[in-house]
């Protein structure tokens, strides 16, 4: 993680962001203590397979070329290969590796559906298309906390789990002074 984070700044506080939404996720969801660990490790490395990717692509202010994005989406699959290496990161490694997968199957690296998918992943791929959009790009500025819950209600049931939308969503009901974003 702090490899990641001295490479690219933005990258490191993005996933710290994450790890803290993604624990409250969890908390939601009644995962046991080992459970939350784990989401939250996931969360805090989803992004760790940036690492092999060349800094032309990844501080790169456009729209990526076709070639740009095919090596951009190898960084799931790098990222888990790193972490499964790890003694009692087999868990870790799978949602590293599922992060971008999507309910309908047009995600990446494998084409997962569904339940295929596993619930970690469902849940980081909310968290960080939340984050993502809140934060902003280069080349694109920040969304408000409503036009990004507003994106992610357009796409639950296709792109995102259902549940896991409406279960990120209720975060953010009534005080929400707790709630790091």
């Amino acid at each position: 993680s702090r490899t990641l984070d001295a490479r690219d700044s933005h990258s490191g506080s993005h996933s710290k962001r994450m790890a803290g939404l993604s624990e409250q996720m969890a908390i939601k969801y009644r995962m046991t203590t080992r459970e939350t660990r784990e989401l939250s490790w996931a969360a805090l490395l989803h992004d760790i397979g940036k690492i092999g990717v060349e800094d032309q692509i990844l501080y790169k202010p456009g729209p990526l070329t076709e070639r740009e994005w095919a090596i951009m989406k190898t960084h799931p699959e790098v990222g888990a290969q790193m972490i499964r290496g790890l003694s009692g990161m087999e868990t870790i490694a799978a949602v590293i590796l599922g992060h971008h997968e999507r309910m309908d199957g047009s995600g990446y690296p494998r084409g997962l559906s569904g339940e295929q998918i596993p619930l970690g992943a469902r849940i980081i791929a909310v968290v960080d298309s939340y984050s993502a959009m809140t934060e902003g790009r280069l080349y694109r500025k920040a969304k408000t906390h409503d036009e990004a819950i507003i994106e992610l209600k357009n796409f639950s049931g296709n792109k995102y789990d259902a549940n896991v939308v409406k279960t990120f969503i209720s975060l953010f009901d009534g005080n929400h002074a707790d709630i790091t974003y």
